[in-house]
């Protein structure tokens, strides 16, 4: 039933673009799934050779520290949806990525986290091109069904916790930090007063030079009742936020295409791209180019 209704629910959005003359919106949303179904060919054969050209990861134990394990009051727990049925990635996404932050971090032991991460693949491809990867998720549908990803990587590589909450990866014992965080559609589902505390969580969190890349929705959305959407804010409103809260986050362009990025609203693709400045660059000028956020 879900599946029908996401169905019928994309070609109203459809029918409604191409009678405002969108056509090419919509001729870019069927591209990108083409396209990401080619690259989910694509990928198995390209990631073995990516992995030779790289040192084989070092044994490590990952773990999570928090006294929030699952996020109780969030209504996506309450009401589960997303992390009862996605399990997105977009492998050329992750292919991309490999390239740019190989070249950036070019001795580093690359490391990964996805927040909101559903059924996990895209944690799972990261780790296929030997990054440390790890997911997080508030609700712990996913590890009680052990669906998708979670049957094999439950408490190694994904893991349930309360990202509005001060928690800590800790690598083989040591505190954890990443060179990319993503968050597909996430920040929407956080109360305003929540946010904060998240951003503060993704900063410490992040390598100096890492990158913060999410995408979020301004529209509604109620499930049996409920709206999920707690925070919705335009793009331009997102990155207006970020830049007057935190100072140590500034744009930056990769130069995606819209079919580059592993999930979007098909009807308002929204996306916002952060570096964690290095701290002697904390208040002077960014000498990264600056994301439109559009796509």
């Amino acid at each position: 039933m879900f599946y029908l209704d996401y169905f019928f629910k994309n070609l109203v959005i459809v029918l409604k673009l191409l009678l405002k003359g969108e056509w090419r919106r919509v001729f870019l949303a069927l591209y990108a799934r083409v396209y990401q179904k080619v690259y989910h060919v694509i990928f198995p054969l390209k990631a073995p050779k990516l992995r030779s050209q790289v040192p084989p990861l070092p044994a490590f134990k990952l773990e999570v520290i928090t006294d929030h394990p699952v996020a109780y009051s969030s209504p996506d727990h309450l009401v589960p949806f997303g992390t009862k049925y996605n399990n997105s990635t977009n492998r050329k996404f992750v292919l991309r990525m490999n390239e740019i932050f190989r070249a950036l971090f070019p001795n580093a032991t690359l490391a990964f986290m996805d927040l909101g991460c559903s059924g996990g693949q895209l944690v799972k491809d990261f780790q296929d091109l030997n990054w440390i990867a790890a997911g997080l998720e508030g609700s712990d549908y996913s590890l009680k069904h052990r669906r998708a990803n979670w049957a094999a990587l439950a408490n190694k590589n994904l893991f349930t916790c309360d990202i509005t909450k001060p928690f800590r990866v800790k690598c083989n014992q040591a505190d954890h930090k990443f060179h990319l965080i993503t968050a597909w559609e996430v920040l929407e589902h956080i109360r305003p007063e929540d946010l904060p505390a998240l951003f503060d969580n993704i900063r410490a969190h992040l390598v100096e030079g890492g990158c913060f890349i999410a995408s979020t929705n301004s529209l509604s959305s109620v499930v049996d009742g409920v709206e999920l959407h707690q925070t919705r804010m335009s793009n331009t409103q997102w990155r207006e936020y970020v830049a007057a809260k935190f100072p140590d986050l500034e744009p930056v362009d990769f130069h995606l295409k819209i079919y580059h990025y592993v999930r979007y609203d098909f009807g308002e693709p929204s996306f916002l791209l952060f570096r964690k400045k290095a701290s002697k660059q904390i208040g002077k000028e960014s000498v990264m180019t600056a994301s439109g956020g559009r796509t």
